[in-house]
């Protein structure tokens, strides 16, 4: 695939910025490459499987994931419940790595995370679950973007990656290498003065 050197350098910088930040400019810029990128990127047998690979091993740590929101969860409410703390909240972040095709077009992201989300809309869905699952039956309503994609068995983030961020081709989703999930918890306090 060819890639316009200056629009995928503006995309790389508009990316890394958080969504608030983002000017009009950037968006601009990330709908134009977008749109050039999309005419250009193929899915090969060989993409297909990177893709699919990359479902199963976020499907693997969004487990984890799950089972330990859900103990720091139980752990909070119950600091709530003893007065140790006013109140808590819990986000949940996913970091997206490649150290092969951004750093081409800017050295400064070698290391760093070329895109960041929020996945609290994850534990909104699996909130009220008392085990894991994936999003098995929400597909079957939805046009499916390539041959056999309807056979994926897309985890929340899989799904979040594709749907809901924009910002993201499969070209992007392609080039993911390394993915990081943090869960963070600010502990709140609070009095009247």
């Amino acid at each position: 695939m060819k890639i316009d050197k200056e629009l995928e350098i503006k995309f790389i910088r508009a990316i890394q910025k958080r969504d608030a930040d983002r000017t009009n400019r950037d968006e601009v810029s990330i709908r134009k490459r977008n749109r050039y990128v999309d005419d250009e990127f193929e899915i090969t047998p060989q993409v297909f499987e990177k893709i699919k690979l990359l479902n199963e091993k976020l499907r693997e740590e969004e487990e984890k994931f799950f089972c330990q929101y859900h103990k720091i969860d139980k752990n909070c409410k119950l600091m709530v419940k003893n007065k140790e703390i006013q109140n808590f909240k819990i986000s949940l972040e996913l970091s997206l790595f490649n150290n092969k095709h951004y750093k081409k077009f800017d050295p400064e992201v070698y290391g760093d995370s070329f895109f960041q989300t929020s996945c609290d809309f994850f534990m909104l869905m699996q909130r009220k679950e008392v085990e894991y699952s994936t999003e098995r039956d929400i597909l079957r309503y939805r046009k499916y973007p390539f041959e056999g994609f309807e056979e994926i068995s897309h985890c929340n983030m899989f799904h979040s990656l594709y749907h809901h961020c924009h910002e993201l081709t499969w070209f992007d989703i392609y080039n993911i290498d390394e993915f990081w999930m943090e869960i963070k918890v600010d502990y709140q306090f609070f009095k009247k003065s």
